[in-house]
């Protein structure tokens, strides 16, 4: 009986894993997602798309791991009961921050001009890129942080943040898969998708954030 018990404890429902999902629109809603569509209507679509996401895969493991390695390491308490830990607060403070920083700039967002030379990238380019704005992007550092608290304050291992791994995948692939699907009209259609994204991604982030810091103060 003790046994079943602590198996339970160590293997988490699935809904429970799944609050950290919308976090990975907070990984991509920025350069990262104009860059994959960008790569869309690259001369290599197809490869330039795949090495990048590759690239964003290896970028969210090795963030995990960093900062779930450094919270062991720190051995920072996570919650205990149902009240928020001090790790839940300074999350909650970057959250502040990070929402503060998003709608001061709601008004100023444009397209870096580095991105309209990714039509000439490379896969080996693409993957750089997938990789550094994954891992190094603050907003996906802080992304990363609050997932990692989200999962040491309620006992989950770094596997279980699988779900923001392929949620952040999944966002990324978007371009790729219509593009797939619908070839030159995917491509067409692009850069009013990009446009839109451009002007809008701050809303889309700014909800996010309110939403998850909601959820690690309760």
């Amino acid at each position: 009986m003790a046994r079943g018990i602590a198996r339970r404890s160590h293997n988490p429902p699935v809904d429970a894993r799944l609050h950290i999902l919308p976090l990975a629109l907070i990984m991509v809603m920025g350069p990262q997602i104009l860059t994959s569509i960008f790569l869309v209507t690259s001369r290599e679509p197809v490869k330039n798309s795949l090495a990048m996401l590759v690239g964003a895969a290896l970028a969210v493991c090795a963030s995990v791991l960093i900062w779930y390695g450094l919270v062991n390491v720190l051995d920072i308490k996570g919650r205990e009961g149902s009240g928020a830990s001090t790790a839940d607060y300074v999350v909650a403070g970057l959250l502040v921050l990070l929402a503060i920083h998003v709608f001061r700039g709601r008004g100023t967002a444009k397209v870096p001009k580095w991105m309209t030379a990714l039509q000439e990238a490379e896969p080996r380019r693409a993957f750089t890129l997938g990789f550094v704005l994954i891992l190094l992007m603050p907003t996906d550092i802080i992304a990363v942080i609050a997932t990692v608290n989200y999962l040491h304050g309620h006992h989950f291992g770094q596997v279980h943040a699988w779900t923001l791994l392929a949620a952040t995948v999944g966002l990324l692939s978007i371009p790729l898969i219509a593009y797939l699907l619908l070839g030159r009209r995917a491509r067409e259609a692009m850069p009013g998708v990009r446009e839109w994204l451009t002007s809008h991604a701050w809303l889309v982030n700014l909800i996010v954030i309110v939403y998850f810091t909601y959820q690690t103060l309760h």
